[in-house]
């Protein structure tokens, strides 16, 4: 069974939604999910051969990296995906329509670059599915907490 490393920004709540999906999903392949900011930060699980790549560019789109290091980011990964996910592998033959590839890249990018505007985004992160929230303490509180 081959492995898939997927990044992904865990402050990203429409990433993480999408993240808690594919788990779901049945694949030929065992998917490997690893935050973005942990492996920045040395703390989460490596990715064979994938070399050093900025910030920017990685927060930018999901990518979905091989065990041979090769990587598919934004429209190009979550084919990857579907490629390997029983029942949806159908879908990736649409991907190879002539300018198919071009729209779903575009549409991917329209809607990363929105991503925070529109869902929103966490305020510490989410680590194996558990965020945290931020500590809420209106002063316009009565009393009774109403």
């Amino acid at each position: 069974m081959e492995k898939l490393y997927v990044l992904y920004d865990n402050q990203c709540k429409l990433c993480l939604a999408s993240v808690k999906r594919l788990k779901e999903l049945h694949t030929s392949a065992e998917l490997r999910f690893v935050s973005i900011q942990s492996y920045l930060e040395g703390t989460g699980e490596t990715v064979p051969e994938f070399g050093s790549v900025d910030k920017d560019k990685l927060l930018a789109k999901l990518h979905v990296v091989d065990e041979t290091g090769r990587a598919y980011a934004g429209a190009d990964g979550v084919v990857r995906i579907i490629r390997t996910a029983r029942g949806l592998s159908w879908m990736a033959v649409l991907y190879r329509i002539p300018g198919m590839s071009r729209l779903a890249d575009n549409l991917y990018r329209y809607v990363a670059n929105r991503r925070y505007d529109w869902f929103g985004k966490t305020d510490e992160g989410c680590e194996n599915g558990v965020c945290a929230l931020p500590d809420h303490h209106p002063k316009d509180r009565g009393k009774n907490g109403k």
